[in-house]
């Protein structure tokens, strides 16, 4: 089976028969959820969708005029659109399964399976030898038998709609464990970021050698005093400081931002699959019980897209010197770096699981074997070399 594993790409196991076109889907998430309701399909949906225009208008923004916006948004901005949980194919994916599961409730097998125990109940209270009832028995079979098919027609339609919740909620499952490992390798790489200093130093270094051209400018031209010597001195300590200070609250925030995201997608991922391993061996569950199960996944999904507190805790800086022009441009020299790795940690393949979170989450859809235990591997002399 082909796979994609850049987040949120192609879903390849969705069944193309029941993919709604776009103008049935629009149609859908305008309707209410009972007759004579405000609530619409959609309304549960807005906060997310609001996130993915104020991203869309960022990016164009950067595109168009890349010294704004100001430098919290930057941040913001950027960190959601590098972690790929702003998304329009997640959104999409959550607009097929409300759709799915509307659909799935939608199908009736109380009022079939109430008529066929009515009848038969007056089936056996028949009596043959009478011409009537007799005629009324053959007319009840009939109807019997139409609403049997009925109910068995209903099941193969029940069965495909599982099977495409089923496969969106796992590739939501299995998107959000990508967003994860994506969140971990980029605090990795912040961390480091911090821990080196190595572009920190260069900045600091490039601030030095920007003031003793400047000096060596002035002295030529006879303008340097002493005290002016001391008054730069100072400053370029100053501005050394808060440039470490600025670069430390940075990717502070920064880090922060991709925790509070990786802790949101963990936390759902688990939610999804832990009500995943419960749709397990459909044919032995009633339909009430497995709609209700795949209710709970919507409303997991739908607090996936609502229910996030992502906030920057960036402060806003500015420089004590005179030079806030070059206090900005080092800051935004930083972020832009500080981007091009995020951007690169992105675009890695990812597989890299440590040791401890090599096997993935449960599912009982799975049929290979499990992983042999350490007793079961081979050792000593029945080892391959």
């Amino acid at each position: 089976m082909p796979t994609d594993k850049s987040i949120f790409g192609l879903r390849f196991g969705s069944n193309e028969k029941l993919l709604p076109s776009q103008e049935d889907l629009r149609v859908f998430l305008a309707n209410t959820h009972k007759l004579g309701a405000r609530e619409l399909y959609a309304d549960d949906l807005a906060p997310y969708r609001k996130l993915l225009e104020d991203v869309q208008a960022f990016e164009k923004n950067q595109l168009q005029d890349a010294e704004g916006p100001d430098f919290r948004e930057k941040i913001y901005y950027a960190v959601l659109g590098r972690s790929s949980f702003v998304n329009h194919a997640l959104k999409s994916a959550v607009e097929q399964y409300k759709y799915h599961l509307h659909a799935l409730l939608l199908l009736d097998f109380k009022k079939p399976a109430a008529f066929i125990k009515s009848a038969e109940e007056e089936m056996g209270r028949l009596n043959l030898k009478k011409k009537d009832d007799a005629a009324k028995l053959a007319r009840l079979r009939a109807m019997v038998e139409e609403r049997q098919r009925t109910i068995e027609l209903l099941g193969k339609r029940r069965a495909v709609l599982a099977a495409e919740l089923g496969d969106i909620a796992r590739y939501i499952r299995d998107n959000l464990i990508r967003i994860e490992k994506l969140c971990e390798a980029s605090i990795v790489v912040l961390v480091d970021v911090q821990f080196r200093q190595k572009k920190e130093n260069q900045l600091i270094e490039d601030i030095k050698t920007q003031f003793k051209e400047r000096l060596r400018d002035s002295l030529h031209q006879g303008l340097i005093t002493r005290q002016h010597l001391e008054s730069v001195k100072e400053d370029v300590n100053l501005l050394s400081k808060e440039i470490s200070a600025l670069i430390r609250e940075d990717v502070y925030a920064m880090t922060g931002l991709f925790e509070a995201i990786h802790g949101h997608a963990k936390k759902i991922a688990r939610e999804i699959d832990a009500l995943l391993a419960q749709t397990g061996g459909r044919e032995n569950k009633g339909f009430d019980e497995e709609a209700g199960l795949f209710a709970q996944i919507e409303r997991a999904l739908v607090s996936l897209l609502s229910d996030y507190r992502f906030e920057l805790k960036a402060a806003e800086i500015r420089t004590r010197t005179a030079y806030e022009d070059i206090f900005l441009e080092k800051r935004r020299e930083m972020l832009a770096y500080l981007f091009d790795l995020l951007e690169k940690e992105r675009r890695t393949p990812a597989d890299r699981r440590s040791a401890a979170d090599r096997r993935k989450f449960i599912d009982p859809n799975r049929k290979g074997p499990e992983r042999r235990s350490g007793k079961d591997r081979r050792s000593g002399k029945n080892r391959r070399d």
